[in-house]
């Protein structure tokens, strides 16, 4: 297996057949992310759990109505991405293997093979929840043991329960990877090869652990290649954000009110080079996955009879009069 020319045939592909991005940016799966945190200062007020509580059943009860609309909402939308993103996978997947074997496809076929496996994508998405969920329940309940002993200044439970929560942190990372491994397999064995869940599933665990030197050396590849690139995007992004900030605290120190234009101006200007940026680096990793499963199993059909049992959809026929 030809490492580096994976690389180098994921970026080509990805570059030119840029329609890739737009897909590959609703997919779930690529390799940059966004982070959204914020810190809160605590004050010196003391305050009462008891009126705590009665402040917080006071602004539910009297909001009510609109706790349930946005519940309501934040689940729709949520629905809504989680089955766009398995139509983008499929079709992702499929337009780099169909690139990757030099056939001629577009986006129209890319977008009808996803809408025919999206079925299968939510059901083995949702099977990989399940597999992930136990571990995050019981890391969830850890650290809300650890919080309520805090609160309760028992601070040796606390403590106890703070280093057994690092211990499971660190023992579970093996069994995430595992994961991620199942999830980058599988999901290329559904589109690929044509077949369910369960069975993607099985088909990713046996791939793994027969090609398990090979699969490592893919991942840790695809992570140095994911370091280099937030490197250099990085530094690219920072030529135009920096001039932009020092103007901003520039302005903020002076009083001027030309600040509030000037963020809009730069969110107009980093948003979409973000999504660009965000798109082709997903574009990319979901290529690269793609072209490594095709090449990891040396004794699995060769690339052209994969793709018997579904063949792109022949163009309409054109009317001439």
């Amino acid at each position: 297996m030809q490492y580096w020319d994976v690389v180098t045939r994921s970026f080509r592909i990805t570059w030119n057949h840029k329609y890739l991005w737009l897909i590959a940016l609703f997919s779930g799966e690529g390799g940059a992310g966004f982070n959204f945190s914020y810190n809160q200062r605590t004050s010196r007020t003391t305050v009462s759990p008891a009126q705590v509580q009665q402040q917080v059943t006071t602004w539910i009860s009297d909001h009510i109505g609109l706790i349930v609309f946005l519940i309501v909402l934040w689940l729709v939308l949520v629905i809504a991405f989680f089955i766009l993103a398995a139509v983008c996978e499929g079709a992702t997947v499929r337009a780099a293997a169909e690139h990757d074997a030099e056939r001629p496809f577009g986006l129209g076929w890319a977008w009808r093979s996803g809408v025919t496996t999206m079925w299968v994508i939510v059901r083995f998405r949702l099977l990989l929840l399940a597999l992930a969920l136990p571990v995050v329940l019981i890391l969830a309940g850890l650290i809300f043991a650890t919080a309520v002993s805090f609160i309760n200044q028992n601070r040796g439970a606390g403590a106890g329960l703070v280093v057994l929560s690092i211990l499971l942190a660190l023992a579970s990372i093996p069994y995430l990877i595992y994961l991620f491994f199942l999830d980058r397999f599988g999901t290329r064995a559904v589109v690929l090869e044509q077949i369910g869940a369960r069975a993607a599933i099985v088909r990713a665990h046996r791939l793994l652990f027969k090609r398990l030197g090979r699969s490592l050396l893919v991942l840790l590849l695809a992570i140095a290649v994911g370091i280099a690139l937030s490197i250099l995007f990085a530094c690219a992004l920072a030529i135009v954000a920096v001039p932009l900030a020092i103007i901003g605290a520039a302005l903020f120190a002076s009083g001027s009110a030309a600040v509030w234009p000037l963020i809009v101006v730069g969110v107009l200007i980093l948003l979409p080079i973000g999504l660009v940026v965000s798109g082709f680096l997903s574009a990319q990793s979901s290529t690269y996955w793609t072209l490594a499963f095709r090449r990891l199993d040396l004794e699995a059909p060769a690339p052209q009879f994969y793709y018997q049992a579904a063949q792109p959809p022949q163009p309409p026929p054109q009317v001439t009069s």
